[in-house]
């Protein structure tokens, strides 16, 4: 959460805007995600016919460092700054908490549950239309609908009238210091971010799938090993995977089902280098990656990812499981035991 300037400097002395995206549901009491209203830090977005969106504060040409979590229990977020109906060019710092290699600029930034994104944004010209959007999502035919909606008006201004009653807390990132004389620990899973990656000691592959109970019965989620029976998720269960501190693994993430899932795993990030059998030009770290949906025709959506068991501090048994958490609620989750 800190010392983020000290690997990506041209963040040092930007203004910092933590975002936090949610859902409010309006039928909180019921087992099933319905209707729901998008919040902005805990501030509701209201579509139309009202029209209000929260206000972010950047004045014209100021660049700042805007954190993004998608804090929603099933949305899918596909990131955009327009002004004017124009996409903006984002400097892309970190994806889950890690930084990125190098300085990729993208115009948009798509974020499944859990996952965050972390950008340098540069604000707007006086009397500009601009706004911090979500494009929407297309989760597939039996998917939760992802609508298109404005998250934000960007507020550019040096009125200062104005800007009281925005009221703005602006936190700022900390200078880099010329002197500084402290030695970084080295980041888990270094290995994992050289140019020469390492060998997997284990490939694995696994999918995500569905099954209703009957025409009307509930569904039950899978996330299954191959060969292994898909079972929905117990405690009562098994390890489904074990292995030993030092391994090295690669794992290939298939989607059997016909909308968007999206694979997350505690006490380790790991690296994707293909989606779909493409390999990735620049691999990225990530702990929680979207496994595109089914569309019926063979073969399957799937994700690759490399993942490092070598620190000694993971030893343990934790789940792995899809990060909708309806889905997860759902069965779709299952553990790994890493031997000592």
């Amino acid at each position: 959460m800190e010392g983020i300037e000290n690997v990506k400097p041209q963040v040092a002395g930007l203004t910092e805007q933590v975002l936090i995206v949610r859902q409010q549901f309006l039928n909180p009491g019921s087992w099933l995600p319905g209707p729901y209203q998008t919040t902005l830090n805990f501030q509701t977005v209201v579509t139309a016919p009202l029209n209000t969106y929260p206000e972010i504060i950047a004045d014209p040409g100021e660049q700042q460092f805007w954190r993004v979590v998608n804090s929603s229990t099933q949305n899918f977020l596909d990131l955009q700054i327009q002004y004017n109906g124009v996409a903006q060019t984002l400097d892309l710092i970190a994806i889950d908490a890690v930084p990125v290699t190098g300085d990729p600029q993208v115009t948009d930034i798509q974020l499944p549950p859990a996952g965050r994104a972390e950008f340098v944004m540069t604000g707007p010209p006086e009397n500009t239309n601009a706004v911090f959007v979500d494009l929407g999502f297309d989760t597939g035919p039996v998917g939760n609908p992802n609508f298109s909606q404005v998250l934000a008006n960007i507020i550019s201004t040096a009125d200062l009238v104005k800007r009281k009653q925005h009221a703005p807390v602006k936190h700022r990132i900390p200078a880099l210091r010329a002197s500084s004389k402290t030695t970084a620990n080295a980041p888990r899973f270094a290995s994992l971010r050289t140019n020469a990656k390492p060998q997997a000691t284990t490939t694995r592959n696994l999918y995500f799938s569905e099954a209703t109970e009957g025409t009307n019965g509930p569904t039950n989620y899978f996330l299954t090993v191959q060969g292994q029976t898909p079972l929905v998720f117990s405690p009562n269960n098994p390890p489904a995977i074990v292995t030993n501190v030092g391994a090295m693994e690669q794992w290939t993430i298939e989607n059997h089902s016909s909308e968007e899932h999206a694979f997350h795993i505690h006490q380790i990030h790991f690296l994707v280098t293909a989606i779909n059998g493409v390999p990735l030009s620049t691999p990225i770290m990530q702990d929680t990656v979207l496994v595109p949906y089914w569309d019926g025709t063979l073969p399957y959506p799937s994700v690759t990812v490399l993942m490092d068991f070598s620190d000694p501090e993971i030893a343990g048994t934790f789940v792995y499981h899809c990060h909708i958490l309806d889905h997860e609620d759902g069965g779709m989750m299952a553990e790994i035991q890493v031997n000592p």
